[in-house]
């Protein structure tokens, strides 16, 4: 959802903290929800990249890493379609332990415009896969398809370029 301006989301996971926060960091398991392949420096100052889709890389750096509570890391895509180079905004993760799992917050800001819409989308769709990543099952086929169609989709834009 959108608030304020901001891509929120919350959802409740079946994991302790710890395993949710390594779905963040370690690449293997990274791949399993989101993106087709990953390069991660997961410490303050280090870099990320992933490959979202095909030759679409989201790239950005750490700022905190705080195992297994907190993660804040810059945003970005490589693509100038997105007007969002890398760097540019700023997510943050939030886990708080629970009886049975953990609570994940996730706050995606810094989103300029109607790519906010693409990007609580993306968060939804990608959060699920990682639910199911979590739960051991199979977050099913990897989504596809052009951002900027989907960017049209959600303005209620149709298939009109």
């Amino acid at each position: 959802m959108i608030r304020d301006g901001k891509v929120v989301h919350e959802i409740e996971l079946p994991a302790p903290a710890a395993e949710v926060f390594s779905m963040f960091l370690d690449p293997s398991h990274l791949v399993r929800w989101i993106g087709l392949s990953a390069d991660l420096d997961p410490t303050p100052g280090g870099r990320f990249r992933f490959e979202v889709q095909p030759g679409q890389f989201c790239e950005g750096e750490y700022v905190v890493v705080e195992p297994p509570r907190r993660l804040v890391f810059t945003w970005g895509w490589t693509d100038p379609w997105f007007g969002l180079p890398p760097g540019f905004s700023r997510v943050e993760v939030e886990l708080e332990e629970l009886s049975g799992g953990c609570r994940l917050l996730l706050v995606h800001d810094q989103l300029p415009g109607e790519i906010q819409l693409l990007h609580d989308a993306g968060w939804s769709i990608f959060l699920a896969r990682l639910e199911a990543a979590v739960r051991g099952g199979d977050p099913g086929a990897y989504p596809q398809g052009d951002p900027r169609q989907r960017q049209r989709e959600l303005r209620g834009g149709g298939s009109q370029p």
